[in-house]
């Protein structure tokens, strides 16, 4: 290397080490080139290789991608790759992470908080605000710019096999509440905020991630974005969905119809795709799909995997592919070039907002701080919820059972036999668990017994019990809380955000 490029290369890195990261971008200045960059998110693995690297660097100066979704990565790693791929970039990165219940969710030696369908259950929607407001806070302490969350589909599909716990519930109003308030956390802490899945996920029997799923009646599931919207949320994922009253022919995500909708409840924020690789578009080519998004709106286009070859053909094939399909169709006129100035003008407009964040060198130990544990458990707290006849058992005279791993709540009970017991405390660990053996076990104890369920409350249907305390996860916090309520030490403050299980 000789001398000014290395003192090029060695103050462009000093520039991005020391001053703050803002969207320098003119679009006046702008190549068509970069313009069209500036729509695409592609996947980063910060833990892969130096060849991973080098593909993301090949598709920032080619193609000029001016956004990237982060997998697979833990905040050591994850903040060193990203200080180096942003000092690659002529133009500010857009970080983005899937952080429903935290970092946990995609990276290593963070802390997981409570699943949605948990916090639904919560009474006090000021503890949501706060819970969003520490996410907030650890995903810009890790350089993540924009979470992909809060879930505002409203699962009213128990049987829906990618919503579920992702949800807040099965009530529309309810929903929307919670979103507006971990949406306020999160903006307050500076994190920009995505609610998903446009139009609604929730009554769903398929996958997206395999197949196009069928929905025929939204059922309320518009009412939750509908009041995000009007909050100020900063961006919405569409759905890949096929529901003929909206348009008879296109997935929603490649709809016009669908985008328009949005853009028709006043939505002036950013329009992101769910993956445009997912298995529910696999009837597209690359090409068709990013024409197609382009022109029903979308305004940025997510590609999205952690599995390594599966990210590479990303990488290597599907985005260059679809750059080339938006750049032939803008010069052709296809496209509207006016329109793509718009949607960059969005684009910066946002990452001009972002906050600077310093990082400390104690960046682990403020990711796991006392606040943000004491936070998670008071959550799970304020979760637990009777169903049945509320009652606090005698412990001794009180037989413990227990189904499933992770038991912590076994050596508080004695060594009584369900025979000789007045009570029969039942914890229920995982829904796999609940084997046909286990299942008629557990009935032979109905009239006295109190059944602590720690996995999804959908798995409760079917069982018999006159008293259910609901934990919703088995996460040791979890059983922690339902242990005080049964010591007395604490009441169940909770109300289950579903009814359907308990039918």
């Amino acid at each position: 290397m000789t001398l000014p490029v290395f003192l090029a290369s060695f103050f462009k890195r000093l520039f991005w080490a020391l001053i703050p990261l803002t969207a320098w971008a003119d679009l006046a200045e702008m190549s068509l080139d970069e313009k069209i960059g500036q729509l695409f998110v592609m996947p980063a693995c910060p833990k892969r290789g130096a060849e991973h690297f080098e593909d993301l660097c090949t598709l920032i100066h080619e193609c000029h991608v001016g956004s990237v979704i982060i997998k697979q990565s833990d905040p050591l790693t994850q903040v060193a790759f990203l200080n180096r791929l942003q000092s690659v970039s002529d133009h500010r990165l857009l970080v983005m992470a899937d952080a429903e219940w935290g970092l946990a969710m995609r990276m290593a030696d963070t802390m997981a908080f409570p699943r949605n369908m948990t916090l639904g259950a919560i009474q006090d929607l000021s503890l949501l605000k706060e819970l969003g407001a520490e996410i907030g806070r650890q995903a810009r302490l890790v350089g993540i710019d924009m979470n992909l969350a809060p879930v505002a589909d409203v699962n009213t599909n128990p049987l829906n096999p990618i919503i579920g716990m992702r949800s807040f519930g099965e009530d529309p109003s309810h929903v929307a509440d919670c979103v507006l308030a971990i949406s306020a956390g999160m903006q307050s802490a500076g994190l920009l905020t995505c609610v998903k899945h446009f139009p609604g996920h929730g009554d769903t029997l398929v996958d997206s991630h395999k197949d196009l799923p069928i929905v025929h009646d939204l059922m309320g599931g518009l009412f939750p974005f509908q009041r995000a919207f009007a909050a100020g949320v900063d961006a919405v994922m569409t759905a890949h969905l096929y529901v003929p009253v909206i348009d008879p022919i296109w997935p929603t995500s490649l709809s016009l119809a669908c985008l328009h909708m949005i853009k028709d409840c006043g939505f002036e924020g950013l329009i992101i795709s769910d993956a445009l690789n997912m298995g529910a578009l696999r009837r597209y080519s690359p090409e068709e799909v990013a024409i197609r998004a382009r022109a029903a709106g979308c305004d940025l286009l997510l590609y999205g995997d952690h599995i390594a070859p599966n990210v590479d053909e990303i990488l290597r094939e599907t985005i260059p592919r679809a750059f080339a399909a938006l750049k032939r169709g803008y010069l052709s006129g296809e496209l509207d070039l006016a329109e793509l100035d718009q949607t960059v003008r969005k684009i910066l407009d946002r990452k001009k907002r972002l906050p600077v964040v310093a990082v400390g060198d104690s960046l682990l130990e403020s990711l796991h701080s006392a606040d943000a544990l004491a936070l998670k458990q008071r959550l799970f707290q304020e979760a637990c919820s009777w169903v049945g006849d509320a009652w606090i058992p005698d412990l001794a005279t009180t037989a413990y059972l227990s189904f499933g791993e992770g038991d912590i709540l076994a050596e508080h009970f004695g060594q009584l036999s369900p025979e000789e017991a007045s009570c029969v405390v039942i914890a229920i660990h995982q829904k796999e668990a609940l084997t046909p053996e286990a299942i008629a076990q557990i009935a032979q104890y109905q009239d006295r017994s109190i059944l602590c369920h720690f996995a999804t409350p959908y798995a409760l249907k079917g069982l018999k019990s006159k008293t259910v305390l609901l934990g919703y996860e088995n996460d040791p916090m979890a059983q922690r809380a339902a242990l005080n309520i049964l010591l007395g030490k604490q009441i169940a403050k909770g109300s289950p955000p579903l009814k359907i299980a308990f039918k």
